[in-house]
């Protein structure tokens, strides 16, 4: 890439230096590089919610887009391409749930055994960038591992007549985003009635917006059931933050009933 593409996707918060240390280095290095912030807002250490992210914003960028992702990280630090790009994060189950079986090649980042990784970001991850926009190849970056942590995202479950639908994400309006795209909630639906079980509430119909035709003032009765930008359903209130009138957290569930 003549002008290469590095994103951050991380939990720092907004409040910290880590941001500058990192972007610092990979102007200093890489020449007409350009920087993506993807999010420093994740919640620390969460490795679900970092899955959730990285599936839905870094895969759509161009082959050749180099990605830091620096949430729960540890030892061992990995390189991974997969859609034509590179993923520099750590084995923490993170790979297994963003990638499964797309993943083309991986590499276990070479470091020294006597070195400090406290800021693995910085001291590992922009290092390891800097080489592949220079034109690194993955054997110059270290071996295969034997083997990596598996760890599954669960979608949703089938439970006699019902569906366990698992939340996979809250965003900053709270919203939840759930575990079943709009394809495969018609494929299960078959054009049947449907009931949506979310704590005590019930939703019974698939709205086309955030904008809610329900008169009452109720912000709990104005739940509604939507097609996110991301092809996946999810739950919102208007004008209101569906987490914090409900409670509903990522991992929790809902209940999901078709009616014959």
């Amino acid at each position: 890439m003549s002008a290469p593409i590095v994103t951050l996707t991380t939990d720092w918060g907004d409040a910290d230096f880590f941001a500058g240390m990192v972007k610092g280095l990979l102007y200093s290095h890489i020449e007409d590089v350009r920087i993506v912030d993807i999010t420093h807002g994740l919640e620390q250490h969460n490795v679900m919610t970092a899955t959730f992210v990285v599936r839905q914003a870094c895969t759509a960028f161009p082959p050749g887009t180099i990605h830091i992702i620096d949430v729960a990280t540890r030892q061992p630090f990995l390189c991974i391409k997969a859609h034509g790009q590179y993923y520099l994060c750590c084995d923490n189950g993170l790979p297994a749930m963003v990638f499964g079986d797309a993943i083309e090649d991986v590499r276990q980042v070479n470091v020294s055994p006597n070195g400090s990784y406290n800021f693995a970001a910085y001291s590992v991850f922009a290092r390891v960038a800097v080489m592949l926009a220079r034109g690194a190849s993955l054997d110059d970056i270290g071996q295969r591992p034997q083997q990596m942590v598996q760890r599954t995202l669960p979608h949703y479950i089938q439970q006699g007549d019902n569906y366990r639908i698992y939340v996979h994400y809250v965003d900053s309006y709270g919203n939840a985003y759930l575990g079943i795209s709009y394809k495969e909630f018609e494929e299960l639906r078959q054009g049947r009635p449907f009931i949506l079980s979310v704590r005590d509430q019930e939703v019974t119909e698939l709205s086309l917006g955030y904008h809610s035709q329900h008169a009452t003032s109720d912000p709990r009765r104005r739940l509604r059931l939507i097609v996110s930008a991301t092809g996946l359903l999810e739950l919102a209130i208007k004008e209101g933050s569906l987490a914090q009138l409900v409670g509903l957290r990522v991992s929790e569930s809902v209940l999901l009933h078709f009616k014959d």
